[in-house]
């Protein structure tokens, strides 16, 4: 199925970009604000646990602080569709919006605000992302956490040459293209962090910008051809 047939916010080149933002978060929490994930709760909880075994308790501090921020991120955006869902708005846009604002905060007001505040406020950008937008071209899709998307690869991969499964080796090829973007995405920010600072959050935020832009306009040409 060409990939036009499905809503814009579910085709491979908005993923990409939603992948590369949340390789860029990772990446900028960890890097600028205290070793802690923006969206990897499974690395917080596991940075969490030996921070207290070793008697760290601010640094545990600031992993329980991105681990409550990410549960209330995830309770907002759920309302959110709740609350939008029986309304005639695009609720991708919404939520791409509301991530906008807060990546936007942090990068006017991040050296002002402590760290633990800075990686919270990026914990709730990055569960709006991973509650809204969970599927790619029909299928379950985690933009946050690549373990699930690297055993899709192998999986597809395996399928593809084995049985000469062309739909098998599609996946493949769309869950490396996946796996590629998150890595840019923490390349680029890993990159832009060593000159720019704070400001390496810029990445993220034109990316989140762009693919606003960009679904406002599928959105517009898909409602003037209907």
């Amino acid at each position: 199925m060409r990939e036009t047939a499905f809503p814009a916010h579910e085709q491979l080149i908005f993923g990409c970009g939603l992948t590369m933002v949340a390789g860029g978060l990772d990446a900028y929490s960890y890097l600028v604000h205290g070793q802690v994930f923006a969206g990897l709760q499974t690395g917080n909880l596991i940075l969490l646990g030996t921070s207290l075994s070793h008697l760290q308790f601010t640094a545990g501090g600031r992993y329980l602080a991105s681990l409550l921020a990410f549960a209330l991120g995830t309770v907002i955006v759920r309302v959110l569709q709740h609350v939008l869902e029986k309304r005639r708005v695009n609720r991708q846009l919404v939520v791409l919006s509301y991530m906008l604002v807060l990546l936007v905060a942090v990068l006017l007001l991040g050296q002002q605000l402590p760290g633990f505040l800075v990686a919270a406020l990026l914990s709730l950008a990055a569960a709006a992302e991973l509650q809204e937008f969970r599927q790619i071209k029909g299928t379950p899709f985690t933009p946050l956490m690549m373990t699930g998307n690297v055993r899709r690869l192998s999986e597809s991969a395996y399928d593809g040459v084995r049985y000469r499964d062309k739909a098998a080796r599609g996946r493949a090829l769309d869950t490396a293209t996946l796996m590629l973007s998150f890595i840019s995405g923490a390349f680029l920010v890993g990159l832009f962090t060593k000159t720019l600072g704070n400001w390496a959050l810029l990445i993220p935020v034109l990316i989140v910008l762009g693919m606003a832009i960009w679904l406002y306009e599928q959105t517009r040409q898909s409602k003037w051809k209907h």
